[in-house]
């Protein structure tokens, strides 16, 4: 499957899963662990949670160590698309160690027989994608097992109905990125669109891009807009929602105007939906649709990933 057949068709990786029986009766502490693309799914979830007045502690772990003070009556939801990322994999093992809850989503891998091997819950999803194109897969598992099943219908219609309207729009931020490095900023309901945008243009456009989130990067990062020499290989997008605190509202215009003054023309990306998480995904799908035509302008495939690649087999080789 092509890179745009498997965007154009984002919204059929949503429908209504039969996971809820997985969750524990209780658990103190919520810890999601992911890599790259499939880690993307936490720091969603996170937020989505939040903004939906979860009542826990909710943590995202990239990296190989489970949190210190996470103790047996958490839960860890760990995700690996492939099943096989190592990080993930040594989480799930120290989670095993101190007794704590685990599920574990996949389409197959070592993860998996782990999860057999120790009789613990693993969802299984649609295999045959490269992780990043595979988030809806991914995020719906989490979404079924956490999240409003009505809500989830209405994300995929939503997403359904829009997927045209973004394969075309985004066209106009690609252009406006071609040929400079991409900074994008969100704001803090989008911080996980922005990063996802940023690594979308690392992996499908094989380009450098950088992100930063409002309100701190008002403390450090706009003093960077001193230096002419510098800023006049940069383009900036600010990701942001309709619900942020009102002082964010003004951070925002304030640094589209600020960005103005520096002589450049700053993308506002803010799309509208029918729920916070529709708001969220829309405003991701904008950003992938537009790291996909900025591929193809820099004539790239945006389907391998062979540095990726190397480094994999790197650390298998030791």
């Amino acid at each position: 499957m092509e890179a745009l057949e498997m965007l154009k068709s984002f919204s059929e990786q949503f429908g209504r899963l039969d996971v809820k029986s997985m969750l524990p009766k209780s658990y103190e502490t919520l810890v999601f662990s992911g890599m790259g693309g499939s880690g993307i799914v936490g720091e969603i979830m996170k937020t989505y949670l939040l903004k939906n007045d979860f009542d826990k502690p909710v943590f995202s772990i990239k990296g190989y160590e489970l949190l210190p003070f996470i103790k047996k009556d958490s839960l860890i939801v760990c995700i690996s698309y492939s099943g096989d990322t190592e990080e993930t994999i040594s989480v799930f093992e120290q989670a095993v160690k101190i007794g704590a809850n685990i599920i574990s989503i996949s389409s197959g891998g070592k993860l998996e027989s782990l999860a057999k091997e120790h009789s613990l819950p693993h969802i299984k999803i649609h295999t045959g994608y490269p992780p990043r194109y595979a988030l809806g897969f991914m995020l719906n598992a989490c979404l079924s097992l956490l999240g409003d099943e009505d809500e989830i219908s209405d994300l995929k219609e939503d997403l359904k109905n829009s997927s045209s309207y973004y394969e075309e729009s985004s066209k106009d931020i690609a252009k406006n990125l071609f040929g400079y490095v991409p900074i994008i900023y969100g704001t803090p309901l989008m911080e996980a669109a922005a990063y996802r945008f940023k690594t979308q243009i690392n992996e499908n456009s094989k380009t450098p891009a950088y992100n930063a989130y409002l309100p701190e990067m008002h403390h450090n990062e706009v003093v960077g807009y001193t230096n002419p020499d510098i800023n006049q290989y940069l383009r900036f997008v600010i990701i942001t929602d309709k619900k942020e605190h009102q002082r964010v509202n003004l951070r925002v215009a304030m640094t589209m105007d600020i960005l103005k003054d520096k002589g450049f023309n700053p993308i506002l990306i803010s799309e509208e939906g029918n729920s916070f998480v529709s708001r969220l995904l829309k405003n991701i799908y904008m950003g992938d649709f537009a790291s996909y035509h900025l591929a193809n302008m820099y004539g790239f495939d945006p389907l391998p990933v062979d540095i990726i690649s190397y480094v994999k087999k790197r650390l298998k080789n030791g």
